[in-house]
């Protein structure tokens, strides 16, 4: 795998996390930032960038977002990809995110999205949804999507 960057968010239950240090592990290659940081960072030592989050409010973290909309002239034609969580793991979310990444300029790679463990609004009152994921095979298929990236 060329160079790689994946920037990323993961509160609450670190659904988003779990995925990205199991990648790094895998992937020695990869390295990981979480966000938010101090400071700046040079996204042009990367050939390729990744976004990971776990959908918040139907949208991924906002400091993600904010981030990518700084940093959009750095990011302009450059080869991206992304990965999410959700209760849900809806297709709305992959697309939403993809095309918000084409319109800042990017080449998006189509995504990779599976279940997180979800304990916001309404869904704390029932306990929760997705419990126990992302579990093994969403992390398998997360190292297989990345595989596909080479």
């Amino acid at each position: 795998m060329k160079k790689c960057l994946i920037i990323y968010c993961s509160y609450h239950h670190f659904n988003t996390k779990k995925l990205v240090t199991e990648i790094s592990k895998k992937f020695y290659e990869i390295e990981t930032l979480c966000l938010p940081i101090n400071g700046t960072i040079n996204l042009d030592n990367y050939e390729f960038i990744g976004f990971a989050s776990g959908i918040y409010m139907g949208k991924p973290a906002q400091v993600l977002l904010e981030f990518i909309k700084n940093n959009s002239s750095s990011l302009q034609g450059r080869k991206v990809f992304f990965i999410l969580t959700s209760g849900t793991n809806s297709i709305k979310y992959k697309r939403q995110f993809k095309k918000f990444l084409e319109n800042i300029g990017c080449t998006v790679r189509e995504g990779y999205s599976c279940k997180g463990y979800d304990t916001y609004g309404f869904f704390k009152f029932i306990g929760g949804i997705s419990k126990g994921h992302p579990n093994r095979k969403d992390i398998s298929n997360a190292i297989s999507y990345c595989e596909s990236l080479k």
